[in-house]
């Protein structure tokens, strides 16, 4: 073995300048900071060529630097290192070979100009051993280029890259895996764990990075082509549903087309029907003409002959007085009954506006107060009716409707006056409800104008980024003691609403207030500049400000600056011993005058939460007493109106000017009593009664001729007029056919493709109906096929609105504009959809192909190369017993992945020609695939942690350690450590790590290879007997066991080890001395 005999450290944090001998096994103990941990660190910071390591177990962050070693960090802030200047340091180990009985020597010397600017060589000196004047000149240590100008001779390797340095110390020490510079700081860094899979990470199975970055482009690429390939697609079936509908509109059009032509050439046969039957009818009419005529011309003879007797008849009693006379009274009576029918209906008429006006008379002496004149008019009313004397009537009536003007003017001037107070207090209804609904949502109202200037500022704050919003004070405050809230309300007063912003937004709110000044839009809002307030953090003793508090520490400096000078009273009395002070009853005292504060200030609350709950209550109450107010003015409102009505004069004057009607009525009915006696008395002549009798007769006769000739006269200027009026249709439907045969004829030669088949379809359904009916259900055919096209029409190119939406389409949202849709449609098929289509699968194979060769076989190697360390390590432990114990290390498929796990595994993947996105080895691991590539698709830190677990093979297997008893029993160490200690669960990883360092150091292919292992703050957690049987197995291995632990296991360890050092210092410098059963 190659044994490590000395460590020379000069400048490395407290050793200046120390030889250290060290034995085969050797325990280093001292003092937390003593320098245990910084020895260890120089050694391993040789072997390991690494500065990345330091004090990993002292100091799980591993906060210590190189700078920090070779400059000696105090932590002090005033001197934060004792070394300053440029300085050099080394670290050398001295190793024995003790097959070639030959030493040598490692190590590295480090210049540092500043802090942090370090520059480190190493070096191989063989057959050498280590001399003080290797390192120093005079007594000043060696620089580095100092140091190989002086021992060039002895050095054999010189290396200033980390690569060569590694490369030197593999082959010097046996020609070593790369694995030594890993378990090195893992076993020195090696502390209590429970979990056996946080072991196999750290202590057994390297990670191993592979890099999935062309993979990830590779499946992101692919994926959004697919997605490109997939809105395409999209694209084209919204395109085809644009088609769809288009093809349904040409559709109807060409129904529609058709129906018109069945409407034209049906309207056509319609015509030529009705002109049939107009003619038939004017042959009709014409017959009758004829016959009417000649019915005419016999009635005339017959008049003629009976009016030549009546003539004579009447020359006869032309010659007779009492007839003269009575023809005169028989008119004059004539006239006098049709006098008094339009009397009668005046009089009815009057009656009814009486009986109105008795009723609304009646209506208004139930108002209290009303005129006597009212009660009088309703008996005169009466006495109308019985047609009493109308003088009384008339004063009585102009008195009533006098006093109902008199009335009606009051009234009314009463209900404007009600109108308005109405309006009012609905007004005031509205605000209240809406301050009701503010106050339910926990919003205060303030005057509009704070509202309008923290709404500017507001959106000033959005539109630049800054936060956090404008507040109004209140908002900000509580009130710890409720009595003394009048008085704080009442003395802030309009201060409640001043606006607050943070010390930074000052200016940005300040200049949006000045630009509402001069906009005249805002005037009198406070805005609080907070800066420079840090003094009134604190209220003064016994001010106001002591019972306001506030979770905002600029709205509390300021309320401490406001309310701090004001101080509280228990009685006014006390008032005038304060500068400024106020009582709980809102007595004010300020600048020696005392004053009231008006209740209308404080009795709105606004400050704190309370607030809002006392102003809801008072809002409702106040609600409620204008909602009382208003029922009462609309009751008081209607029954004024209500008295409109009978305060009405209409009715009165009405009666005023149909009054005189019943006089007139009198009259008239005695002149016809006096015309009929008269008449009467004529009569009594028997000669003129008889001829008088005969000439009525006659004129009876003559009156029916000539009714029966007017009749006849009648129905031929009517038949007349028929025959005209039908001639007049007849024309208009004639050239009504000749249009709309033309109209056909265009229909014939613009679909002349068609009209062939339209006519047999014409004449087939018009078989079993009648040209109305054809024409009706034809109508109702056409108004349904064109609701149809309006639909689709509106689905079409609402679909083309959101494709031009969706897609930033140019094309016209119209039937017109089809045309660019379908070429797009042709476009996307015929061009773009082939090359994505392409473009698609060449990426879907170079992603399986990076898939396969990268991930896949890369896992699969790392796993296979884990399974077989676990068996190198497990040929290790075979031979290694611990307390009648051995250990084994299992390894299987982890549970949580088993399906990654055994696709990784498929030796399927590797053939070739088989995608993995098809075929048999997709349908088995589908689900694992679509996973892994949904996750390599994602891009952010999520995911990115998710990816390392799934890129690390160590993830798909699950760890145990068999437990081998001496009568071939076992158990396993995940049971055993739920019922272990912590200390007596740890044996099983110490034995582990130094066999994988007896594994390590035997596959040297070098030869005889170094043994070391370090283990810093060793042994934590356990019992004296379980560290006394891991140092006595350690003991036994071909190791050299360097062991860092503090002085309270000296005695649990010292007597295991062939050397125990103690680690000292003096604040200034650390040194080494050897311990010997409790002496140095």
């Amino acid at each position: 073995m190659k044994k490590l005999t000395r460590v020379k450290l000069i400048n490395w944090h407290r050793f200046t300048n120390a030889m250290i001998e060290l034995e085969n096994s050797v325990l280093i103990s001292g003092e937390n900071g003593a320098g245990k941990s910084t020895l260890l660190d120089a050694i391993q910071f040789v072997v390991t060529c690494s500065a990345n390591y330091f004090n990993k177990a002292a100091h799980e962050n591993g906060k210590r630097k190189l700078t920090g070693y070779i400059r000696c960090k105090t932590g002090r802030e005033n001197r934060p290192y004792e070394r300053t200047g440029e300085i050099s340091a080394h670290v050398a180990l001295e190793f024995y070979e003790e097959k070639r009985q030959k030493y040598f020597i490692v190590g590295a010397v480090v210049d540092s100009a500043s802090e942090g600017q370090e520059k480190t060589v190493r070096y191989l000196m063989d057959g050498e051993r280590l001399q003080e004047d290797m390192f120093f000149q005079g007594k000043i240590p060696k620089s580095i280029s100092q140091f190989r100008t002086s021992n060039g001779k002895k050095i054999k390797t010189w290396c200033t890259t980390e690569k060569d340095a590694r490369q030197m110390i593999k082959n010097r020490f046996g020609r070593l895996e790369d694995k030594f510079f890993k378990l090195i700081p893992k076993a020195m860094a090696f502390r209590p764990i429970d979990d056996i899979k946080d072991f196999v990470y750290s202590y057994v199975l390297d990670e191993k990075e592979v890099n999935v970055d062309i993979l990830r482009e590779n499946v992101r690429t692919y994926q959004e082509l697919q997605h490109t390939l997939d809105k395409i697609k999209l694209r084209m079936g919204r395109l085809e549903k644009i088609e769809g509908f288009h093809r349904q509109v040409e559709d109807g059009i060409h129904k529609d087309r058709m129906y018109e032509y069945f409407l034209d050439r049906i309207e056509a046969d319609i015509l030529t029907e009705e002109i049939r039957r107009l003619e038939d009818e004017i042959v009709h009419d014409s017959h009758r003409l004829e016959n009417w005529n000649k019915e005419i011309g016999a009635a005339a003879k017959e008049k003629e002959q009976r009016q030549a007797i009546r003539d004579n008849l009447f020359a006869e009693l032309a010659g007779d007085k009492d007839f003269i006379a009575r023809d005169e009274q028989e008119k004059r009576l004539r006239m006098l009954e049709d006098k008094q029918e339009g009397l009668r209906q005046e009089r009815l008429r009057l009656m009814e506006s009486v009986d109105q006006a008795k009723a609304q008379a009646n209506r208004l002496l139930k108002v209290p107060d009303a005129d006597p004149c009212i009660k009088a008019y309703c008996g005169r009313l009466e006495e109308l009716k019985k047609a009493a004397d109308l003088g009384g009537f008339k004063d009585t009536l102009q008195k009533v409707i006098a006093y109902k003007n008199q009335m009606s003017d009051r009234v009314y001037k009463r209900c404007a006056e009600l109108d308005v107070m109405i309006r009012d207090l609905s007004g005031q209804k509205k605000e209240w409800d809406l301050k009701i609904e503010n106050l339910m949502k926990k919003k205060l109202s303030y005057p509009e104008e704070v509202t309008r200037t923290a709404q500017a500022i507001r959106e000033e704050f959005v539109r630049i980024g800054r936060t956090p919003e404008p507040r109004v004070l209140c908002e900000t405050l509580e009130i710890t003691d409720e009595t003394w809230r009048n008085a704080v309300e009442g003395y802030l007063n309009t201060q409640r609403f001043y606006i607050l912003v943070e010390p930074d937004n000052f200016d940005i709110a300040l200049g949006t207030y000045d630009r509402l000044r001069k906009e005249k839009k805002t005037y009198g809002v406070g805005l609080i500049n907070t800066q420079n307030l840090e003094k009134y953090d604190t209220p003064p003793e016994g001010s106001l400000a002591q019972v306001v508090t506030s979770g905002n520490k600029y709205a509390k400096r300021y309320i401490n600056m406001v309310l701090g000078k004001v101080m509280m009273c228990d009685h006014y009395s006390h008032l005038k011993k304060y500068k400024t002070a106020i009582t709980k009853e809102c007595m004010r005292y300020q600048n020696h005058v005392a004053s009231a504060i008006r209740p209308s200030v404080f009795e709105i609350p606004y400050i704190g939460k309370n607030a809002v709950r006392v102003q809801l209550e008072q809002a409702k109450i106040r609600s409620r007493e204008i909602e009382d107010q208003l029922k009462e003015k609309k009751r008081i409102l209607e029954n004024l109106e209500e008295l409109l009505g009978p305060l009405s004069t209409e009715t009165d004057t009405d009666i005023k000017y149909r009054v005189d009607v019943l006089t007139e009525w009198k009259n008239v009915l005695q002149e016809i009593r006096n015309c009929k006696d008269n008449i009467a008395t004529l009569e009594k002549n028997s000669g003129m009664i008889l001829k008088k009798i005969q000439l009525s007769e006659l004129e009876k006769i003559i009156k029916e001729i000539e009714g029966q000739i007017s009749g006849c006269n009648r129905r031929v200027g009517q038949t007349q007029q028929k025959i005209e009026n039908t001639k007049g249709i007849l024309a208009q439907k004639q050239a009504a056919l000749v249009e709309q045969q033309a109209l056909c004829m265009e229909d014939s030669v613009r679909y002349e493709n068609d009209i062939v088949l339209w006519n047999h379809d014409y004449e087939k359904q018009l078989k079993d109906k009648s040209c109305e009916q054809f024409k009706d259900n034809f109508v109702r055919r056409r108004k349904a096929n064109q609701t149809t096209i309006a639909k689709c029409t509106e689905s079409m190119t609402n679909s083309m609105v959101e494709y031009k939406t969706a897609h930033d389409f140019g094309g016209a949202a119209t039937l017109e504009g089809y045309g660019e849709f379908e070429a797009e449609y042709s476009k996307l098929k015929n061009s773009e959809l082939l090359s994505y289509e392409e473009k698609v699968e060449n990426a879907r194979l170079s992603a399986e192909e990076e898939f396969r060769e990268q991930f896949l076989a890369k896992l699969q190697e790392n796993m296979k190369n884990a399974q077989t360390e676990f068996k190198e390590l497990n040929r290790a432990l075979k031979d290694i017993h611990f307390s009648n114990e051995k250990y084994e290390f299992l390894f299987m498929p982890s549970k949580r992945y088993r399906h990654y796990y055994e696709m990784i595994m498929d030796d399927f993947n590797a053939i070739q020609g088989e995608s993995i996105f098809s075929g048999l080895f997709h349908e088995s691991h589908r689900e694992v695939i679509d996973e892994l590539f949904e996750r390599l698709a994602l891009d952010n830190e999520n995911s990115a942690r998710a990816l390392d677990e799934f890129t690390d093979y160590r993830t798909y297997m699950d760890y145990d350690i068999r437990i081998l008893h001496s009568d071939d029993s076992y158990s396993l160490y995940s049971k055993v450590c739920e019922e272990k200690s912590g200390g007596e669960t740890q044996t099983p990883f110490y034995v582990t790590v130094a066999a994988s360092f007896v594994q390590l150091y035997r596959n040297g292919i070098g030869g005889e290879a170094v043994g070391l292992v370090m283990f810093d703050e060793a042994f934590n957690n356990m019992d004296d007997e379980r560290i006394g049987g891991v140092l006595e197995f350690l003991r036994r291995l071909p190791l050299q066991i360097l062991i860092a632990a503090p002085p309270d296991k000296i005695q649990y360890i010292s007597p295991f080890v062939e050397e125990t050092l103690l680690i000292m210092t003096d604040e200034k410098v650390s040194f080494a001395e050897r311990y010997y059963n409790g002496a140095v």
